[in-house]
């Protein structure tokens, strides 16, 4: 008898505690900038400023991602978003990422389109994955994926 008062007494508490943290979805409202800030034999830096707006009552932070890069639809390599980025809580701003991909990490087919890209006058770059977002100890995988032209 003492373990179901004790099993009901958690159930309650977890119930309790998970009814506090009412979590409303983050929204990427739009993409206001996109370029590529280095781009070397190593690899290619770009940054992307994104207005998102988080309508929590709590801080969010975006501590990991699984990004793919693709130019003119190619896949060019897997990326990771290089700085760490907070939403302030109840906030509606313009962040900006530094997504980073390695030479390693490029596809093999990467260097004809590279080529291409360098011999042309824009390019559209499709950036897609996901990104995890923790609040409160709790994480969180959003879906990404936006597409923007480039002006080189």
């Amino acid at each position: 008898m003492s373990n179901l008062v004790n099993y009901s007494f958690i159930f309650l508490l977890a119930l309790s505690i998970s009814g506090c943290i009412q979590y409303k979805e983050v929204e990427m409202v739009q993409v206001t900038d996109v370029g590529v800030k280095n781009f070397t034999k190593n690899g290619i830096e770009i940054e992307v400023a994104m207005q998102i707006k988080n309508p929590n009552n709590y801080k969010i932070s975006i501590v990991d991602s699984d990004l793919e890069l693709l130019i003119k639809k190619n896949r060019i390599g897997t990326a990771n978003i290089d700085n760490k980025i907070v939403l302030p809580k109840k906030s509606n701003k313009i962040h900006r990422f530094i997504i980073k991909t390695t030479l390693k990490d490029m596809a093999s087919n990467t260097l004809p389109i590279l080529i291409s890209v360098l011999s042309g006058g824009h390019i559209e770059l499709q950036v897609k994955g996901d990104i995890k977002a923790k609040a409160k100890g709790i994480g969180k995988r959003i879906p990404v994926d936006f597409k923007e032209k480039l002006e080189l």
